[in-house]
């Protein structure tokens, strides 16, 4: 992400100094050399490119949540593997493979819809303590519900999201448009998730 927003920067900084020395006409894919972007981005002029620099960057934030929801579905995916795995009850080493209780376990906490409910129930059924991970667990459920949003609503907040966000809010209608501020105040606990349940195997 940030490398992006600082690629968006640098171009933004050399259109705006060098403003009078392109034509208005020139497509700015036919002033710097950037054969991957040709015929991709349509008709980018100055102009328009200079216009729509703040949607760039909010595009960019924002889709980083996405990014943020499916790396932890993955993660809790490996995570159940691993903890599994590292469990005579659920591991049988011998055979290299997941016993009955290892197979119930893992089916019955993946069938389970949403990252905090499947978190639940894994410690519910595992006997896992969660104690430790309880407080953060609403950002994450603010990001599995803004994913939704973004991936199923097209990005425009109906009643049961608006009601449900903690930490960011969105009225009814609203399109989500992230901040950094806001995207880094749902990860930091998210990623503390993570290790606190990595400490678990």
């Amino acid at each position: 992400m940030w490398a992006e927003l600082l690629a968006l920067s640098i171009a933004e900084s050399h259109v705006v100094a060098n403003y009078g020395a392109l034509p208005s006409s020139q497509l700015l894919t036919d002033a710097f050399y950037v054969p991957a972007l040709r015929n991709r981005v349509g008709d980018l002029t100055k102009d328009r490119f200079l216009e729509r620099v703040p949607i760039y960057r909010q595009s960019v934030i924002t889709n980083r949540l996405v990014v943020l929801s499916a790396s932890f579905e993955t993660y809790l995916g490996n995570f159940l593997e691993a903890y599994i795995q590292s469990r005579p009850k659920y591991f049988d080493s011998a055979l290299g493979a997941r016993t009955t209780a290892g197979d119930k376990l893992l089916g019955d906490v993946i069938k389970v819809r949403g990252l905090v409910e499947r978190i639940t129930k894994f410690g519910e059924l595992a006997s896992a303590r969660t104690n430790s991970i309880t407080p953060s667990l609403p950002f994450l459920r603010d990001v599995y519900t803004l994913r939704n949003v973004l991936a199923h609503r097209a990005g425009t907040v109906d009643q049961l999201a608006a009601d449900s966000l903690v930490h960011v809010k969105f009225g009814v209608g609203d399109r989500v448009v992230l901040t950094t501020d806001q995207l880094l105040l749902l990860a930091t606990p998210v990623i503390e998730i993570a290790r606190d349940l990595d400490a678990k195997i």
